[in-house]
């Protein structure tokens, strides 16, 4: 019987390129984005809401953007 978990399969070794920032690796690029989420939360979580500027906040959306185009058309 073949197991759902065996038919999905993460293409880790595409490229991605994200527009002005540069091109990684689908693995790379979903790690990058998923720090940035855990930072963001613990400095909410700190009430720290300073030191991150309208750029991080840009970069982390093209970013996403790029992750999401992907994966729409793969």
């Amino acid at each position: 019987m073949i197991k759902l978990k065996n038919l999905l399969v993460e293409k880790k070794d595409d490229k991605i390129r994200v527009q002005g920032v540069g091109i990684f690796t689908y693995k790379t690029l979903k790690k990058n984005v998923e720090k940035k989420l855990k930072d963001l939360v613990r400095r909410n979580k700190q009430g720290a809401h300073y030191g991150v500027r309208e750029n991080q906040f840009k970069m982390l959306s093209l970013m996403w953007l790029a992750l999401q185009e992907y994966e729409e058309n793969n």
